[in-house]
């Protein structure tokens, strides 16, 4: 296992933790404490329609993570996972600090961080 925590934003319905945008084996539901492969292929961007090779989203750390969060217009189903991750890559094409994984292994949410640090 990797010692690097990541962070990934997903949406959270119905008790379920879902990626936003592109599934793996055709569902967006997210399983926990495994390593799960993501669907390697191109895929366009949807705000610029950029075309770059897909993989899991993810972010180097959680203020990064909090900052990218704020380009989102609707956040009260978004939240926070922290992971690992192997075979890690810059996105291309974007604005953030956004990394893609061909794997990630979900450790549960991440809490409020510097909530947690202030107490």
């Amino acid at each position: 296992m990797t010692d690097k925590i990541w962070y990934k934003i997903v949406d959270y319905e119905n008790e379920n933790y879902k990626t936003l945008f592109h599934g793996v084996n055709k569902s967006r539901v997210l399983k926990f404490n495994e390593w799960l492969e993501a669907d390697i292929k191109p895929v366009k961007d949807g705000t610029s329609k950029t075309t770059y090779m897909s993989g899991w989203h993810i972010m180097p750390d959680y203020e990064s993570t909090i900052e990218y969060l704020k380009a989102f217009k609707h956040t009260s189903k978004k939240r926070i996972l922290k992971c690992r991750a192997k075979e890690t890559w810059p996105k291309e094409h974007s604005r953030s600090d956004v990394f893609l994984a061909k794997f990630i292994y979900i450790e549960g949410e991440a809490i409020d961080e510097k909530k947690s640090n202030n107490q």
